[in-house]
């Protein structure tokens, strides 16, 4: 019986550093990635300080860097930084870069600094003055638009949860969206449009957890 729960002891044990093993990036998996990019971006490598990350098991592994450029003043208080997101093929070897993403967020420093951890992505290009007016009242935008979501079978179930702010697009008929995530996961997406002269919650749009 002592040998029996002895077995499994090892055999948990021995699951939790594969697990640990394929959640962490390699240093020549590293050196690969900086390899890359001096091709890629000849002259622009500098001082590099990429962040790395891993996730899944062995097949299902998924190694990633992000680099984030500096942070600009816009129209005050609003700052924006660039993203470079790449992916790393663990079967090829080889890193692809994804199109580069545009940060967005409200700093009142004289200096934009560090992003806050949750920044907001620009989805769409929008106008600097729209992009700070539309951070600034989503707080209201989200609350007058629950209850668009009581009336809409995808949105109702999840009206009441926690959003977060994650992104900024636009509609096909060029009206401004919110994009919000929820506690559990899901997504909504309110779309905005100026009533006189204020903002107000037109349609809603849901999907994922509930």
């Amino acid at each position: 019986m002592r040998n029996r729960w002895l077995a499994v002891a090892m055999t948990i044990v021995a699951a939790g550093a594969v697990a640990a093993t394929a959640a962490t990036v390699t240093d020549k998996e590293q050196a690969s990635f900086f390899d890359y990019y001096a091709v890629a971006h000849p002259g622009t490598a500098g001082l590099l300080r990429p962040q790395f990350a891993a996730t899944g098991e062995r097949r299902n592994r998924r190694v990633t860097a992000t680099l984030d450029g500096p942070a600009q003043r816009l129209v005050l208080p609003l700052c924006r930084q660039a993203r470079s997101m790449f992916d790393y093929d663990t079967r090829a070897k080889r890193w692809s870069e994804r199109p580069a993403e545009q940060l967005v967020w409200v700093h009142h420093g004289q200096q934009c600094g560090t992003q806050p951890e949750t920044p907001v992505r620009l989805l769409a290009p929008l106008a600097e003055m729209d992009i700070l007016v539309l951070i600034q009242q989503h707080p209201t935008l989200l609350n007058n638009a629950r209850l668009l979501m009581a009336g809409n079978t995808q949105c109702a179930p999840a009206r009441s949860r926690g959003f977060r702010l994650t992104g900024l697009d636009r509609a096909k008929d060029g009206l401004p969206v919110l994009v919000f995530e929820n506690d559990i996961g899901g997504a909504a997406r309110i779309t905005v449009r100026k009533s006189r002269n204020e903002l107000v919650a037109w349609s809603a749009q849901c999907s994922g957890a509930g």
